[in-house]
């Protein structure tokens, strides 16, 4: 039964093969409100007035933050509540303990390994006492370029530095999170040619680990 379970469980490519509540459309919105608000903060970075690295980092997290506090308590996404609500947040996507972080994937820091009490305790809750998906620390992974802006954004379900889930959200830093995978978008939208250039005074080097 043991081996069963493993070969099972080795297979999981997506995060709604870990846990149903894990779903795609609901994965691409809570992004949506994190990339929103790292681009918000983007646009008011300004070295002239004292902004450097740790400032732009701690408001991008901030805007982040207040953007996905703000959809739970208008209520619109019943799906989307709050476990702590203090700087390091720490809500839940269905039943799923979930937290974010600026880096890869692949490159998860000791902070954001780590798992507060009411974090194991949901996910105690949750998950069986053998099913893999309960050992998994759940995180989004934002990964930026050196200007600050989203690049991509990776679902991971961490055990240790491994990265056991590491699923690329559907997203195009022009277009948004739109579409889905294997199936096109429901609209298509007509845009004008990019303009193509470094954002002038705008050279954010972000050194804060998970920002």
């Amino acid at each position: 039964m043991a081996f069963v379970q493993m070969e099972r469980d080795v297979g999981k490519t997506y995060p709604w093969e870990f846990h149903a509540d894990l779903t795609e459309d609901r994965l691409c919105a809570v992004a949506a409100m994190i990339v929103d608000g790292r681009h918000a903060a983007l646009d008011r970075y300004d070295e002239e007035a004292g902004d450097n690295g740790w400032t732009h980092g701690c408001r991008a997290f901030q805007f982040g933050r207040a953007r996905i506090l703000k959809a739970i308590d208008g209520g619109d996404s019943p799906w989307l509540t709050a476990i702590d609500r203090s700087l390091q947040l720490i809500f839940k996507i269905g039943e799923v303990p979930v937290r974010m972080y600026k880096g890869l994937a692949e490159e998860p820091t000791s902070r954001t390994l780590r798992q507060s009490h009411g974090e194991l305790q949901q996910l105690g809750l949750l998950f069986p006492d053998r099913d893999e998906g309960r050992d998994l620390a759940y995180r989004f992974a934002v990964e930026t370029d050196v200007e600050g802006t989203v690049i991509a954004v990776n679902f991971v379900g961490l055990h240790g530095e491994t990265a056991v889930l590491n699923w690329s959200v559907p997203f195009d830093n022009t277009l948004g999170f739109a579409g889905a995978i294997g199936r096109e978008a429901s609209e298509s939208v007509e845009l004008d040619a990019p303009s193509v250039g470094l954002r002038s005074g705008r050279v954010v080097k972000d050194r804060n680990e998970d920002a």
